[in-house]
């Protein structure tokens, strides 16, 4: 006796949702009449206009005395500067990987793994790095992005 009256409520439902020509008054008295102009009318996001909560990224770092990196670096800003350009070119030229440049030029220890950082989220980077990082498409690269740890470019795996 029981399971019919915890079977009542469900039946009842069920019953009153099927009931009626969906082109019938809803009780608003509005005739529903086409579905698809209900699902035209919706708005869908892409997936991917949803920013990510957190990417997998590489990094070639190329520092200069006087960043924040407690090492000694014999080159000056603008020699910096000038090397992650070079860099930059001979990877859009095709002429280096992105793994390869990071390995032969990186001054991160992420380096020798062709600078995988691997997945990060929001917070976990200085705010330069994060916001190039999170701004790029998937297999897209950054230009040069300078950090108080130096000059970077970034490629963004997921």
């Amino acid at each position: 006796m029981k399971k019919i009256l915890y079977l009542v409520p469900v039946l009842l439902l069920i019953f009153a949702c099927g009931q009626g020509d969906p082109s019938a008054d809803n009780g608003t008295g509005n005739a529903v009449t086409d579905t698809t102009e209900i699902a035209d009318t919706t708005e869908v996001i892409p997936v991917d206009t949803v920013p990510p909560t957190a990417v997998t990224a590489r990094h070639i770092l190329i520092c200069y005395d006087g960043c924040a990196v407690n090492e000694t670096f014999n080159r000056t800003k603008e020699e910096a500067l000038t090397l992650i350009e070079e860099i930059n070119v001979k990877i859009l030229s095709g002429e280096l990987t992105f793994a390869d440049a990071a390995i032969d030029y990186s001054d991160c220890p992420s380096g020798q793994d062709g600078g995988m950082l691997g997945e990060f989220g929001r917070g976990q980077m200085v705010t330069a790095f994060e916001d190039a990082a999170f701004a790029l498409p998937v297999g897209g690269m950054s230009g040069v992005v300078e950090t108080e740890f130096g000059y970077h470019l970034i490629y963004r795996e997921l």
